[in-house]
């Protein structure tokens, strides 16, 4: 649970972005805990005291940055964490599951403008951005190094895709052999520079988004069947990047996929037999020569962040696990249910 006080505070500075309805008792609950604690000047460091040792700032609380933030909470309810969005559209949405929301272009009076933070992640993808690099590096002016940065990158960074086996140590694309890749990696070096850390994800999935979703949408495809595809759960992704927070490494890369490698041609077979999907159709897949893809695996991160997937698969997601998880419409009844789920660009792995 979130400092109530701090929420409180944006929600009275905003008071068009929420009915009190929206306010959730684990929002507005009581607490002895005082308000996040500003400094007196822009850029300074923040408070010291034991209260505000695990605050958490997430740059881009889209699907993967809200479930961060959730996560986060469980771990520490007692921590400040704040929601850095382009707009307030989703500012309600993140008030109700105890992150306090702000806008990039925040003025002098919001409660958090004269601080940094000990932890900080940028989860924002590059389709949102028009200079990435800069956005990344201006999250980082917001971290004090006493925690960890998280920038959660792509494994399309990863330069093999004739079908080989690729895992942390593989080659990466060189800058200039591909300008979306070139983003990825330059922003990559800008947090490894200033001793943060790079969360590699594949392609995130969960029961409603994802390949298979666009799959099932589109009658034909100018890709081969047999591609190979790397997948990683949003749930996954997001418990991967609260361990590489708590690592206490620096400057280091991790890598995030399933490990479970599959065709494109499997995808939509095994997402139509889970029997979750009774409108879509599997599509045409027109080529047949072409990138194989990468069979991926990450025992290194794995080892070193002593982390595993809750789901080990996307196969089992759909056969042994029914499709279902907490973004799942059959489940938004029950307690699983992640109630707000934001939209916005999705991240791109591979």
């Amino acid at each position: 649970m979130a400092n109530p006080a701090f929420i409180a505070s944006h929600v009275r500075a905003r008071p068009s972005l929420t009915s009190t309805s929206a306010l959730s008792s684990r929002a507005l609950a009581s607490s002895g805990r005082l308000a996040l604690a500003s400094s007196s000047a822009a850029g300074s460091r923040a408070p010291t005291s034991s209260a505000h040792t695990k605050d958490l700032l997430v740059v881009g609380p889209g699907v993967l940055g809200t479930k961060i933030c959730q996560q986060w909470l469980e771990k520490f309810p007692g921590a400040v964490v704040v929601g850095q969005t382009n707009t307030d559209t989703s500012h309600a949405g993140l008030v109700s599951v105890g992150v306090a929301p702000r806008v990039k272009a925040f003025d002098a009076d919001e409660p958090s403008a004269n601080r940094t933070f000990p932890y900080v992640v940028f989860s924002a993808p590059p389709s949102g951005s028009e200079d990435y690099v800069a956005e990344v590096r201006s999250a980082l002016k917001y971290w004090n190094k006493e925690g960890a940065f998280v920038f959660t990158s792509s494994s399309a960074v990863y330069a093999n895709e004739a079908g080989e086996a690729c895992d942390e140590t593989s080659k990466v694309y060189e800058v200039g052999e591909s300008p979306r890749v070139d983003r990825l990696l330059l922003a990559e070096s800008a947090v490894l520079d200033a001793g943060g850390l790079v969360c590699r994800l594949a392609g995130l999935y969960h029961s409603e988004r994802g390949a298979h979703k666009y799959f099932l949408k589109a009658p034909s495809l100018d890709s081969r069947a047999d591609a190979l595809v790397n997948l990683i759960h949003y749930e996954d992704a997001a418990s991967l990047c609260v361990a590489a927070l708590n690592s206490r490494s620096f400057s280091t890369v991790y890598l995030g996929t399933d490990g479970v490698p599959v065709t494109r041609g499997d995808i939509a077979t095994l997402t139509l037999a889970s029997g979750a999907y009774a409108d879509g159709a599997a599509p045409v897949f027109t080529k047949t020569d072409g990138p194989l893809g990468r069979a991926m695996s990450n025992p290194w991160t794995r080892a070193q962040l002593n982390w595993q997937p809750r789901y080990a698969s996307f196969k089992e997601f759909m056969t042994s696990g029914d499709a279902l998880d907490s973004y799942s419409p059959r489940n938004m009844t029950t307690k699983s249910s992640v109630g707000f789920v934001p939209s916005g660009h999705p991240h791109s792995g591979a």
